[in-house]
């Protein structure tokens, strides 16, 4: 994987959280996507910090995405929480690659890299969302916060 788990379970809970701006509790995203419910708290204060989210406190708070999914992109989610360089280095791990010094993956990195940058700026939560909604498995056809 090209960034970190956190990463990932940030976007995943990005696409489940409602889009009518009612709250969902860490908890229950947690139950809902099978992921580990403080780990998950910590991801989503971290995307509240970077003003991607907000929370409330209490029984009737949670989390919510601060605008519309369709104005999220994937790479300000990268961005929040592997930091603006993330894609930065060697793809080897070298020290010293670079103009001068280059390794042997240097020019084809920098490549996908751009390509790589390109999507995550045109990518949105909302397209999360819908790939989740094609690729629903479980069934259930409920959202994870849904009141009953």
């Amino acid at each position: 994987m090209l960034f970190s788990t956190a990463t990932g379970y940030a976007l995943r809970a990005l696409a489940a959280l409602p889009e009518d701006g009612s709250y969902c509790l860490a908890k229950d995203l947690s139950a809902r996507l099978e992921l580990p419910g403080p780990y998950l708290a910590k991801i989503l204060q971290g995307l509240v910090q970077a003003e991607i989210l907000e929370s409330v406190r209490g029984p009737k708070g949670g989390f919510r995405l601060l605008r519309p999914s369709h104005r999220i992109t994937v790479g300000e989610v990268v961005i929040a929480l592997e930091g603006p360089n993330s894609m930065d280095g060697c793809i080897m791990g070298f020290p010293t690659c670079g103009g001068d010094h280059p390794c042997p993956l240097h020019e084809a990195w920098g490549a996908v890299k751009a390509q790589v940058a390109t999507s995550m700026t045109e990518a949105t939560i909302r397209d999360l969302q819908l790939m989740d909604l094609r690729h629903q498995k479980d069934g259930k056809g409920r959202p994870p916060c849904e009141k009953p």
